[in-house]
């Protein structure tokens, strides 16, 4: 039988992103109670009317010729709204990402105009008359719904903060996307780079990013009873909700806005130089193994 060896370690080398790296912020845990606890007291009037006013499905059942849902409906009554909060909060990843989408695409900053010169060739299909060019003006068809198809959409509400019940969000590809669309929300707001023609005086509109904040796993358990809900793997709060503030005041102090860097760094269109790192990597031992004569002399 051959002696054990050990092979030594060797370098590997790869090229990896020269930009910089989005680090996630990281919250104490006795800040992470605390936001916990005002959170669950905020939502702990929505997850009561859930649980007195909203009963489970139980199914499909076979249909009887009996009065006593009616009777039971006459009894109870309409049932009183829901809390003001439900309708300023966001729950579910899913929901979350499909929102930041819509903001992204809401502020992101206008392109830039072509300008075209007179004197430049067009494209040949430009020489067509269409029905609204050339001073032609295409009368309105009283039988056309196309007016009022499309109606001006509203402005979307931001998120001021969003919970995550996971205790690594930066090593989970679920949620890798969201500092890059909470990034891109307000990429429009945030103040031009500074350059000599600039003046400094110019007023620029104030940046209020959502805060990024990871709590422990058995916070998804203690929010999702509060919801009365399964699970509550995300949730967002909408900026300025009502009876918020004291969780919105603590959460501006103590945690500050996920930077998404490369952002910038890739928009500037700058050589950044090639970026190779280097890892080592440890060696086998080579020793006896499955099968017949593994590790020793053949015969």
């Amino acid at each position: 039988m051959a002696p054990l060896t050990n092979q030594s370690s060797k370098p590997v080398f790869k090229t990896s992103l020269p930009f910089t790296e989005t680090k996630w912020q990281e919250i104490s845990p006795d800040d992470q109670n605390i936001i916990l606890d005002l959170t669950c007291n905020l939502l702990a009037p929505l997850g009561d009317h859930r649980r007195t006013h909203i009963h489970p499905s139980k199914g499909q059942k076979r249909k009887r010729s009996t009065n006593t849902s009616k009777n039971d409906d006459f009894i109870n009554g309409t049932p009183p709204p829901p809390p003001e909060i439900g309708k300023h909060i966001l729950v579910g990843i899913n929901s979350v990402t499909r929102h930041l989408e819509a903001l992204a695409a809401e502020n992101a900053p206008p392109t830039a105009p072509l300008n075209r010169d007179t004197n430049s060739p067009r494209n040949p299909h430009d020489n067509k008359k269409g029905p609204c060019q050339n001073g032609d003006i295409k009368a309105p068809d009283p039988n056309d719904d196309t007016k009022d198809a499309n109606p001006p959409n509203k402005p979307l509400n931001p998120l001021s903060i969003l919970l995550l019940t996971h205790p690594k969000p930066s090593l989970s590809p679920a949620h890798a996307h969201l500092p890059t669309l909470i990034y891109l929300t307000t990429l429009s707001q945030r103040p031009p780079t500074t350059s000599p023609t600039t003046s400094p005086t110019t007023p620029t509109p104030p940046t209020t990013p959502t805060l990024l904040i990871p709590l422990p796993t058995a916070a998804d358990a203690r929010l999702a009873s509060i919801l009365h809900i399964p699970r509550v793997g995300a949730l967002a709060l909408f900026a300025d909700a009502p009876g918020a503030r004291a969780l919105e005041e603590f959460v501006r102090a103590r945690v500050r806005p996920t930077e998404c860097r490369w952002i910038d760094e890739a928009v500037r269109a700058e050589w950044r130089g090639l970026n190779v790192v280097s890892e080592m990597v440890g060696g086998k031992e080579k020793g006896k193994g499955k099968g017949k004569n593994a590790g020793g002399d053949k015969k």
